[in-house]
């Protein structure tokens, strides 16, 4: 096992799929699935589930996965975080939690400024936590994270123990993720959590998501986190790839711009639904952000008012 057996690896979990990470990765299928078998067998475990829809991973390829980001975040790192006093006005260097909105505002600054001489972009995603400890650590020059309301005050104590500054952005809706293809939708029922209660559960691990799951629709309480029929996942790729492909669902916010051209998946307001999730970002104190990065603000701000 290598270095570059782990990107493979990776690249497989966020495809979903050993054919499709093959053609991005520019090597035969063939010898991508020895090269994952092989990694298994050095595991001693299953890393993914093989069906006819492609690859899902298992509970050891799930934390077989979290180490591997670790390991090829901190490599990235040794290599790529600048260093020259010259790319510093000029890099944009992010930690945000799973929302494609962030990552859409990320890619659409870093293409605003493609024909740079120099530039050392970078964007790290994780939990609330892993994002504060990014900014802490100056892994990250902005740290951009969500929680509920009901957590705002613990929220903001934490980041006062880190010497974080906190700036609100915006405050969002829950809303259920499902496939374009569900059977609620073909059968032309109403897509509520109620009438979702039988079908299985997309969540990520973590106690810092269980505020994200815990609902009140139409008087009454839905804690998701009890659903007898849950899967959990580490990744974005992984949750929309699963909705995509099965009758699961998932709790998140509005549409982002290639969700459902990319992934087949919609966007449902949940009815009469009580709690905000607030989405904000995080700086060192005395920092001064970079045009880049008050750039990447502004539009991050206006993409999820729309």
């Amino acid at each position: 096992m290598n270095l570059e057996h782990l990107e493979y690896f990776m690249t497989v979990a966020q495809t979903g799929s050993i054919n499709r990470a093959a053609q991005a990765l520019f090597i035969s299928q063939p010898r991508l699935g020895k090269i994952i078998r092989d990694l298994e067998q050095n595991v001693g475990a299953p890393l993914f589930t093989r069906s006819n829809h492609g690859v899902t991973l298992t509970p050891e390829g799930i934390e077989f996965q979290r180490r591997a980001q670790r390991v090829l975040g901190e490599l990235a790192g040794m290599f790529n975080r600048p260093t020259a006093d010259d790319l510093q006005d000029i890099s944009l260097s992010v930690s945000m939690t799973k929302y494609s909105h962030i990552m859409e505002s990320f890619i659409q600054t870093v293409l605003q400024h493609k024909d740079l001489p120099a530039y050392a972009h970078r964007l790290q995603e994780g939990d609330p936590i892993d994002v504060m400890e990014d900014v802490y650590n100056h892994r990250a020059d902005v740290g951009v994270l969500h929680f509920g309301q009901g957590q705002r005050k613990n929220m903001l104590a934490l980041f006062r123990d880190r010497q974080l500054i906190y700036h609100p952005l915006a405050h969002m809706t829950p809303h259920i993720l499902i496939s374009q293809r569900h059977p609620l939708l073909l059968a032309g029922k109403p897509v509520t959590l109620e009438n979702l209660a039988g079908y299985g559960f997309v969540r990520y691990e973590g106690q810092f998501e269980d505020f994200t799951y815990e609902l009140f629709s139409q008087g009454a309480h839905f804690d998701l986190s009890i659903n007898p029929k849950m899967v959990y996942i580490v990744t974005r790729a992984s949750l929309l790839h699963l909705l995509a492909k099965t009758d699961f669902y998932s709790i998140g916010i509005q549409d982002f711009t290639m969700q459902q051209s990319s992934y087949q998946v919609l966007s449902i307001p949940i009815e009469d639904c009580r709690g905000l999730l607030e989405f904000g970002y995080v700086l060192p104190e005395g920092i001064r952000l970079n045009s880049i990065a008050r750039e990447f603000l502004s539009d991050l701000k206006e993409r999820l008012s729309e």
